[in-house]
């Protein structure tokens, strides 16, 4: 895995929820990236947002199925196996807390080539 941090960024967060939302994250990116493949952590900010930025070389996601991955119990056609397990709630989970931020959550992702999630969240915004 790999991580990289422009500089110390500070944001006014539930500190238990939003570290869950990117732990979610990161441990799909593992979970679904075979070996040799990489994981990739970023955070980026200005004065406004920070933006945090998982991204993998794994499995990707079906341009049919990317609407719906962040509904409660939603698997993908190649994540409903009992190989990789996983309840469908992750990535419910990390949307739900990030809009509870204010914030908004992305995907860019090709099947085959890997996702990647980006997570944008106002520096002093919170509900």
């Amino acid at each position: 895995m790999i991580y990289q941090a422009q500089s110390e960024i500070y944001i006014e967060a539930d500190e238990v929820k939003l570290t869950l939302a990117i732990s979610n994250l990161i441990e799909n990116g593992v979970k679904y990236t075979p070996d040799g493949g990489q994981v990739k952590v970023i955070l980026q900010g200005d004065l406004q947002d920070v933006f945090i930025i998982v991204s993998d070389t794994g499995l990707g996601i079906a341009k049919n199925e990317q609407s719906r991955i962040f509904e409660r119990f939603y698997r993908t056609d190649k994540t409903r196996n009992r190989e990789t397990g996983g309840t469908g709630l992750g990535l419910a989970i990390t949307y739900r807390t990030v809009v509870m931020h204010n914030g908004t959550i992305s995907v860019e992702s090709e099947e085959g080539k890997g996702s990647t999630f980006t997570m944008q969240i106002p520096i002093r915004q919170m509900q």
